[in-house]
């Protein structure tokens, strides 16, 4: 799903009444685009940064609406996220009850190189928008590689697993079932 928020106020000749996201952003419509990168503000261009990122810009991505902070539109399109969560899983709980008593986890994932301020300022973001608001429920920060290898590794952990990995052992000497 893409990460993109069209607001009403910008988007008046659209007749948008309420914020688009996701796919529901229409080609035409104004839209702010990749704004969580915004929130690390002490990013600096480097050599080895992806040529497409500023072409992205030149061409509207990573835009804020005027008075609009990048954790404020973090915020609006997380709420939606909250928002959309919320009512499949009680649908899919088929009582709200259920939702109501069952504890959420929530990842967020950041770029590994974020200072702990952007970090703080993704985390502030989710919470305003919702995930965490609960007693039961937990938020947690997670470097996006890390999670990366947690989805790769999971099914290789588990109990049943026919090699699972050993404390000390090195990726090299893990089997992942492929062929070189």
């Amino acid at each position: 799903m893409p990460t993109r928020i069209a607001y009403p106020s910008e988007n008046v000749e659209a007749g948008l009444r309420e914020p688009a996201w996701g796919y529901q952003v229409e080609p035409k419509m104004i839209s702010c685009s990749w704004t969580k990168l915004l929130l690390d503000m002490h990013a600096q261009d480097k050599n080895y940064d992806d040529p497409n990122l500023q072409r992205a810009v030149d061409e509207g991505m990573l835009r804020l609406p005027p008075t609009f902070t990048p954790q404020q539109v973090c915020r609006d399109y997380l709420r939606e996220v909250h928002a959309y969560m919320t009512t499949r899983l009680t649908k899919q709980a088929g009582l709200k009850e259920i939702l109501d008593a069952t504890p959420v986890d929530c990842w967020i994932t950041v770029p590994a190189v974020w200072t702990d301020q952007a970090q703080n300022a993704t985390l502030s973001a989710a919470r305003e928008a919702g995930f965490g608001s609960r007693p039961q429920d937990t938020i947690n920060i997670i470097s996006e590689p890390e999670a990366g290898a947690i989805a790769a590794l999971t099914k290789y952990i588990e109990p049943s697993s026919l090699n699972p990995p050993k404390v000390g052992l090195g990726f090299s000497n893990l089997s992942l079932g492929c062929s070189h």
